[in-house]
């Protein structure tokens, strides 16, 4: 909506000394010329948009002006406060308590009542070994240390120099996003494929990531309920005792009981890429 997407350029004008229209058109997904439209728009407001034309210039809201916190409604708030909460659960930087006192001066248990969502990243074990690879990890990336690591790999089994550079959580698993110096390129990690590893004395220079490149092609495909082309059917058969385990890979959407009057059922799917699915399923 319009509306919103004024309030969220007025809080990128707040944050930069000076951005371009392109910038801007680029973060939001809209033209140039709707960028233009807008930035009117909130002049005609009262908010004072300055332009700096020539090579480096670019907008910017007029210097020492103030934008009040009620530019964030209460939905805004919620959504900051959970994803937060989901960094408090496993980051022990203090200054996330104190970035959310800033956001919620009061009572943070009024707001986790409105929000509709709660996101813990912590396990659900005290002594986890992935919690404790990140603490140390993180650490790393604080003080930019280089990590040794011994990683299993699909192929291999190797010691690897690593410049970690961030912690990334996809899909209910997390990854170390690092420039492997064996490599000489970034790769991702998963912290449960690392064996072993030392943080070291050596220290490095982070580098300029733009993004990260998650495949999100990957594995297209491999468990779904309808038949396109080129894919296989497959159809398990299971006790219904081990119901439970099995959905800890594959969604209950796919259960389906064969037979009443036996113990017996079917998960039945369609996946275009059988080689993965069995990898999947036989590692249950």
């Amino acid at each position: 909506m319009k509306v919103q997407r004024l309030l969220a350029l007025l809080c990128v004008l707040a944050d930069v000394e000076k951005i371009t229209v392109q910038e801007l058109a680029d973060r939001f997904e809209v033209s140039k010329r709707t960028i233009f439209r807008d930035l009117e728009a909130l002049s005609c407001a009262g908010i004072p948009i300055v332009s700096y034309p020539g090579v480096g210039g670019g907008v910017s809201v007029i210097e020492g002006y103030k934008i009040g916190k009620q530019i964030l409604s209460n939905d805004d708030v919620q959504k900051i406060f959970s994803a937060l909460d989901g960094l408090r659960s496993i980051d022990r930087d203090s200054s996330i308590n104190n970035l959310i006192a800033k956001l919620v001066p009061e009572n943070e248990e009024h707001i986790f009542t409105k929000s509709k969502y709660v996101i813990s990243l912590s396990s659900w074990f005290s002594n986890n070994i992935i919690q404790k690879k990140i603490f140390s990890i993180c650490d790393a990336i604080d003080n930019h240390r280089c990590i040794s690591i011994e990683y299993i790999s699909k192929t291999s089994h190797i010691m690897r120099i690593v410049e970690p550079h961030k912690l990334v959580f996809k899909q209910s698993n997390w990854y170390l996003y690092a420039f492997c110096r064996n490599k000489n390129s970034f790769r991702l990690f998963k912290l449960r494929r690392i064996l072993s590893y030392q943080i070291l004395e050596e220290q490095f220079d982070f580098k300029e990531i733009g993004h990260i490149d998650f495949e999100e092609n990957y594995g297209s495909g491999l468990f779904s309920h309808h038949d396109t082309d080129g894919a296989f059917l497959v159809i398990l058969e299971y006790d219904t005792e081990d119901e439970f385990i099995l959905t800890e890979k594959i969604d209950a959407s796919f259960f389906s009981k064969a037979n009443e009057q036996t113990s017996v059922s079917q998960i039945r799917f369609y996946t275009t890429d059988l080689s993965f699915a069995t990898d999947t399923v036989f590692s249950i």
